[in-house]
């Protein structure tokens, strides 16, 4: 039987490359996003690439949703073998003083309380199966924080924390949590709001392979993780305003058994760097 990938906000962007890319690896891929006609459109795309796929509308933040969506999704494929958590976005661009409670929830809801709703409800399958990967998407803004992004850098930042925290839970029933935080990416989203030329004018001169990152290079990377790492761990990944490769420190352990857990930080400068080293 095909692995089973569940992916949320799958419909566009970073979570259609990774969903296309994950069934062109032979996976059986779960395309969830809040916009049904999205998400059935991806799914469209998949079948007739020959891959195998299901669409589903769900909304990351109800509690209710989340759990009833994971439970069809086991009931009908008798297991979920990765969950990549995309689902998110910044949606506002302002001044602290600016922000309404509402409007901070909003990201935090989307971001954080998204991602802490489908770890929990896929968790208990996966320890049951002794097996599992989890794939949660941050952002550079996470650790570095962005000047008119509070919220959504505090929830990326709460991300990376929740996911270094959950590797370590999880590690002794053989599931394998990992964390991918990216810099600038021609989604269409972002692309709506800025011209290519305005883009390559703001960005390109600052990263030495020349250009911002594509969804496809965060989808080779989610694609691979499952397979490649051998360990446990969460990286920060940037295609960001950084001239040289900058490495900070490794902590190893070992929780029980032989699985090794490790905070690994890291940022480079371009995708092809990072899948270089990933990889090897």
């Amino acid at each position: 039987m095909n692995p089973v990938a569940l992916i949320t906000g799958g419909g566009n962007g970073i979570g259609r490359a990774v969903a296309r890319r994950m069934a062109e690896s032979g996976m059986t891929v779960v395309v969830a996003d809040y916009e049904r006609d999205a998400a059935e459109q991806v799914r469209a795309e998949i079948e007739e690439a020959g891959g195998t796929a299901a669409a589903l509308s769900l909304d990351v933040t109800v509690a209710r949703d989340v759990k009833a969506a994971v439970g069809d999704v086991a009931q009908r494929f008798g297991r979920i073998d990765v969950l990549a958590n995309i689902a998110g976005g910044s949606f506002y661009t302002k001044r602290i003083e600016d922000f309404t409670w509402a409007e901070w929830k909003v990201v935090i809801d989307t971001n954080l309380k998204g991602t802490f709703l489908m770890c929990r409800e896929v968790a208990s399958i996966m320890q049951k199966q002794k097996s599992g990967r989890i794939l949660n998407t941050a952002s550079n803004y996470g650790v570095t924080g962005s000047a008119l992004r509070a919220p959504y850098s505090a929830a990326k930042a709460g991300i990376i924390a929740f996911t270094k925290s959950l590797a370590l839970e999880l590690a002794p029933d053989g599931v394998r949590v990992n964390t991918v935080a990216p810099g600038p990416t021609d989604t269409p989203r972002v692309m709506e709001k800025e011209t290519p030329e305005a883009r390559q004018q703001r960005w390109y001169s600052a990263i030495p392979l020349g250009r911002t990152g594509r969804p496809e290079d965060l989808a080779e990377w989610k694609k691979n993780s499952p397979h490649k790492e051998q360990v446990t761990k969460v990286r920060r990944i940037g295609l960001e305003n950084h001239r040289r490769e900058r490495k900070g420190r490794t902590l190893s352990f070992r929780p029980k058994g032989e699985i090794f857990l490790c905070a690994a930080w890291r940022v480079v400068s371009s995708a092809d760097s990072l899948l270089k080293k990933l990889l090897r």
